[in-house]
């Protein structure tokens, strides 16, 4: 009888402490089921956010899920309601869970979406510095643009990727490559790069480990036809 509950106990201790990789990927494109608008959820957006020194304004987009989205409460001579904002701001960065940005010129009423595609963008940020010394506006965004553990949606669970665009939204496109997921990214404005770190499942075992491969690139911001270039610190 010992011997079982022994047995038991440590079947019970090695699945407490198995976890799984939230970052699995599924390699197989039939097993990756095409994204779809959420159901139950509609797309809202903040208010304006003007950043310094540009000529746009940001108007942040995201879903909000419309169950229960009528439990306003009353009390005494106040209505307390949910929060409907999708975003927060701080100085250069924008972070929540968006969906789109849009953007707009202060001499315009048209408003321009950055992208057209499904995707979940975690945070923007503009880099101020490399504005200052070279006169061109960039943004730098943290997305999720692929359903890589085949879910059905898109969330923190699959793999990250490191975008850019110019401050009015064009030009949008994405650095990191194909299953990658994005660690790390830092702009050096004293030669005018943009560096950043991935990890990569080499063993191809679907999950991400110590025998995987990081690696390591950076972008030129000041060239005309930047292309993402690897370099070898390790």
């Amino acid at each position: 009888m010992k011997n079982i509950i022994l047995i038991c106990s440590l079947i019970l201790a090695f699945t407490a402490c198995k976890t799984d990789d939230k970052r699995k990927v599924v390699d197989t494109v039939d097993a990756i089921p095409e994204l779809k608008k959420e159901e139950h959820s509609v797309d809202i957006a903040d208010l304006p956010i003007y950043i310094d020194s540009t000529n746009y304004v940001i108007h942040p987009i995201g879903t909000y899920s419309i169950e229960n989205s009528r439990s306003s409460k009353y009390s005494g001579d106040s209505f307390y309601s949910q929060n409907y904002s999708v975003a927060k701001y701080n100085g250069y960065r924008i972070a929540g869970d968006l969906s789109n940005v849009k953007f707009q010129d202060i001499h315009s009423d048209v408003l321009k979406p950055l992208t057209n595609n499904i995707i979940k963008i975690h945070q923007m940020s503009f880099l101020f510095e490399s504005f200052k010394t070279l006169k061109k506006g960039y943004y730098v965004y943290d997305v999720i643009d692929k359903d890589t553990n085949a879910n059905g949606k898109l969330d923190r669970q699959d793999l990250k990727s490191i975008y850019i665009s110019y401050n009015d939204g064009s030009h949008f496109k994405r650095l990191s490559p194909e299953h990658q997921d994005l660690i790390e990214w830092k702009p050096l404005p004293i030669n005018s790069r943009l560096y950043f770190k991935t990890i990569e499942d080499t063993d191809n075992n679907g999950e991400f480990d110590k025998k995987d491969k990081m690696h390591y690139f950076y972008y030129d911001l000041k060239a005309t036809d930047a292309k993402v270039t690897e370099y070898f610190p390790i």
